[in-house]
């Protein structure tokens, strides 16, 4: 536009200064060319359309003769100047300057000098224009100055969106800078690569300006890297891609020598006429941190992060490798015996680092690593060859003994013993998740049957850890499908053959499974937690059943309830009691609590404050399975009971065993001295009562005077002969 309008105004200038010399002409020859005026008003009248034309120009302009008196201006400049044509034509700018007290304007008008200018101008209001200038001098036939005309094109829009733009790319390419994107352009005819800064500054390397080397920047690319980079640039341009864009992922080299990974991705932007691709725009962007990230997560995926063994997900892969090759292996479950008590006692740092010690030693017993896993807790696993079971069965041994060595870690040093379950493919399954049920199985067995011992799994293990988990499924629905009953079984006075009390039993007769043994069921319950829900049920009941007697006008008598150890270590169990006897309106000399000597030995400190607690709300306690234990007598001086029960297996051999009567003798006498009642369990045979009489023991139960029955039973052949 610019362009093409300063011609127009090149053109008229030409004719102005044509005309101005055909003026001079005819105004010095007037009078004796007269034969001339018709050709003088035809000058005249094409000299209107010339000054007609620059006056239609929307830009200022102005035309000085050689004493830079101003002979033309346009509209537009008197707008600009601020003055009208007759204050403009015949001064010169110090004329004007001088009438009309310094216009800034005039800096720009003044100038001489032929060609263009751009600059900032404040114009008479304060405000601020930029202006392209430009200056186009005449000269006559003797290289002698004729005419300067001048023209004024107004660019403040322009240049402030060129600033506006300027900063724009500014924040552009510190954005890129921040967020690690290069971006690039490949004109592919003619190999000409150039890229933004940040391109450049994302690996450490100064920006290059203007066109960059595409080859020095394919050779940052690692080796191992770089024949998948160039075969994927290569394929889109030779149209082998069946897309326009193509995307990689490559190590490409930092200036301090190190490999970061960056991610490209290119688009074609132009194709040449025979459909080649003759322009390409891409991105790079920094993806190191991401990558490393990716990788941490999926290392993660697929190891233990303590011990740096592989996880199950890990030792399955491997499973599967190995079976492809027809190789027969041994799944070996390893637990490790009392692990808990190593981090109870000594805290979790030194249990982890155990852990860690026990991956170590497990990596030298193992060649491969792949081949050992980290279940969880203190769960490992490894898979072996099983070719030969003789063979197996020394590894077994041989990992055993190796776990079973002393440990050193700090100041201190213990022993711990692994459980070791093992089950085989094929033979027991072909299914990982199934032979590591079976090896998890083999495992609970060996540690049943004792502790660091190792156990090969067989199908009466399948049988018995399949009624173990349909037990487990039906206990959880026992109390919500009401299946449970409290038998009672007598506690008669061997001086008076009266019975003084009696111990409240829980049964279970399962709608799917028929009666199951407390001895089966109470260890579900406390494995699953579940005995926390029973025992209160138990205890509700118990009073319940004794409400149920007084309100019938029958006097009960005082009924033992065992507690376990879960219940126990509660610290709200004086606090439930309590609320269950006022619940039901029941005086607490009616109820006796029990917990195992086993129980009370623990935490004795707890067991004093918990029994002190119960005893002030006026509950009876006695200490069960007495001499089965390791309690303190120092310890059992000071807890409030009032009984001691003898355990059954001393009483079931006293008759026949000097050394098991010697021993009820001696905790009678104990009793004694410590002011406390003794009660004889397991009392099968008259024999065994009457020799518990002789030696002084003050009561007695057992299927000799009753097995355990339901209440109606008990109320009927008891209570009401009581």
């Amino acid at each position: 536009m610019a362009s093409s309008v300063w011609f127009i105004i090149s053109i008229c200038l030409i004719a102005l200064c044509a005309l101005q010399g055909a003026a001079l002409f005819f105004k010095k020859d007037s009078v004796k060319k007269n034969g001339l005026n018709f050709a003088h008003q035809s000058l005249q009248k094409f000299t209107k359309q010339v000054t007609a034309s620059l006056d239609a120009i929307p830009d200022p302009v102005w035309i000085k003769d050689q004493k830079q008196v101003y002979i033309y201006c346009n509209a537009p400049f008197e707008a600009l100047i601020g003055l009208p044509k007759n204050q403009l034509l015949g001064f010169t700018d110090e004329d004007i300057q001088t009438r009309q007290h310094a216009h800034p304007i005039i800096d720009i008008t003044s100038k001489i000098s032929p060609g263009y200018n751009e600059e900032w101008v404040t114009l008479a209001d304060g405000t601020m224009d930029f202006f392209q200038i430009g200056i186009a001098p005449s000269f006559d036939n003797k290289a002698k100055l004729v005419s300067t005309l001048g023209y004024a094109k107004r660019l403040t829009e322009y240049k402030e969106r060129e600033s506006q733009l300027k900063d724009s790319e500014i924040r552009i390419n510190e954005a890129l800078k921040l967020t690690k994107v290069g971006i690039w352009e490949w004109d592919v005819t003619n190999d000409i690569w150039f890229a933004t800064p940040s391109y450049f500054i994302m690996l450490g390397y100064s920006p290059v300006e203007g066109a960059a080397s595409r080859k020095q920047e394919l050779e940052k690319v690692h080796p191992d890297d770089r024949a998948a980079v160039l075969a994927t640039i290569q394929n889109i341009l030779t149209n082998k891609s069946p897309s326009n864009y193509y995307k990689y992922q490559a190590r490409i080299r930092h200036k301090n020598g190190e490999y970061r990974w960056i991610g490209v991705r290119c688009i074609v932007t132009e194709f040449d006429s025979k459909g080649n691709p003759s322009r390409m725009l891409g991105v790079r962007i920094d993806i190191d941190e991401i990558r490393k990230a990716n990788d941490q997560v999926e290392w993660l995926a697929h190891h233990d992060s303590l011990t740096k063994l592989p996880n199950r997900e890990s030792l399955n892969q491997a499973f599967h490798q190995l079976i492809k090759t027809n190789t027969k292996l041994a799944l070996l479950f390893i637990d490790l015996d009392h692990f808990k008590k190593i981090n109870d006692t000594l805290g979790h740092v030194i249990g982890d680092q155990l852990l860690q010690n026990v991956a170590d030693r497990m990596r030298h017993l193992v060649k491969d690593i792949r081949h050992i896993a980290r279940q969880g807790g203190d769960e490992f696993m490894i898979l072996l060859p099983a070719e030969n079971m003789s063979n197996i069965e020394s590894k077994t041994i041989e990992i055993k003994n190796a776990l079973s060595e002393r440990y050193y870690i700090d100041q201190h040093q213990f022993f711990i013993t692994p459980s070791i379950g093992v089950s085989f493919y094929p033979e027991n399954s072909e299914n990982f998740e199934t032979l590591y049920k079976q090896a998890d199985t083999a495992m609970y067995h060996a540690k049943n049957a004792g502790r660091n011992r190792y156990a090969f799994f067989n199908q009466e293990m399948q049988a018995a850890s399949t009624r173990s988990l349909m037990l487990s499924n039906a206990l959880h629905d026992a109390l919500l499908q009401n299946e449970f009953s409290l038998h009672f079984q007598p506690q008669v006075s061997l001086s008076t053959t009266e019975v003084i009390g009696a111990e409240a039993l829980i049964r279970w007769h399962s709608k799917s499974l028929g009666h199951v043994s407390p001895g089966e069921f109470i260890p579900l319950a406390e494995e699953s937690g579940q005995i926390l829900s029973i025992g209160e049920w138990v205890l509700r009941e118990t009073v319940r059943q004794i409400r149920t007697w007084l309100n019938n006008d029958i006097k009960p008598v005082r009924i033992a309830v065992n507690l376990s150890y879960a219940q126990f270590q509660t610290n709200d169990l004086p606090i439930l009691i309590a609320d269950i006897l006022k619940e039901f309106n029941v005086s607490s000399e009616y109820l006796e609590l029990e917990l195992t000597e086993r129980t009370a030995a623990i935490d004795p400190e707890h067991t004093v404050a918990t029994l002190e607690s119960l005893q002030q709300i006026g509950t009876h306690t006695s200490m069960d399975d007495f001499g089965t234990g390791y309690s303190s007598l120092s310890y059992l001086q000071r807890f409030p009971i009032y009984k001691l029960k003898i355990d059954q297996s001393f009483v079931r051999n006293m008759a026949n065993n000097y050394n098991d009567r010697i021993i009820v003798g001696t905790i009678i006498l104990l009793a004694q001295q410590l002011g406390m009642r003794t009660i004889a369990e397991g009392v099968e045979t008259e024999e065994q009562l009457d020799l518990l009489k002789t030696i002084g023991c003050d009561d007695a139960q057992g299927y000799y005077i009753s097995r355990p029955i339901p209440a109606e039973r008990f109320e009927l052949e008891f209570l009401t002969k009581h």
